[in-house]
């Protein structure tokens, strides 16, 4: 119940979705649960997992705006920029996301702001919003990633 009321915050501090939201998509694979996709970049588990591995993409590919993101993954570190679509992560290894960060490049990335969230294993809040590939998360205090929220907003 702890972790759907956490889900719960987290969805209420974005209030009602702005009419300018670009829709993403992606796959986060959890512990024993595996892959989850999600039409709205969103997850917010009723039973917290820890998160391994995780893809965003653009709903509807735009020339000019592209995402790219880094994870910070236990006893290996960050991962280093990936463009968008490109698993961050790993899969069968039972290795936690600690952290990740998002930013956006290309000739539009002014246009627009990324806007993200996660829930860190034994905070009582979600962290964010944070942009510009700030991480969100912990790095060197062996804390899992829960859940997470990704938006990109027209300014």
């Amino acid at each position: 119940m702890k972790s759907l009321l956490v889900g719960m915050m987290v969805a209420s501090t974005l209030g009602a979705a702005p009419s300018k939201t670009v829709a993403l998509v992606g796959t986060v694979h959890s512990e024993d649960i595996g892959n989850q996709t999600s039409s709205r970049a969103m997850w917010l588990p009723t039973q917290p997992k820890r998160i391994e591995q995780f893809e965003f993409h653009l709903k509807r590919p735009m020339k000019a705006v592209q995402l790219e993101y880094q994870c910070h993954l236990q006893d290996l570190g960050d991962s280093g920029w990936l463009p968008e679509g490109t698993p961050c992560g790993t899969q069968g290894e039972s290795r936690r996301l600690e952290a990740f960060g998002i930013r956006l490049r290309g000739e539009g990335a002014h246009l627009y702001t990324v806007r993200y969230w996660c829930l860190v294993e034994g905070m009582e809040r979600p962290m964010g919003p944070l942009t510009d590939g700030a991480m969100c998360g912990t790095t060197g205090e062996s804390r899992k990633l829960l859940g997470m929220q990704v938006e990109l907003v027209r300014k």
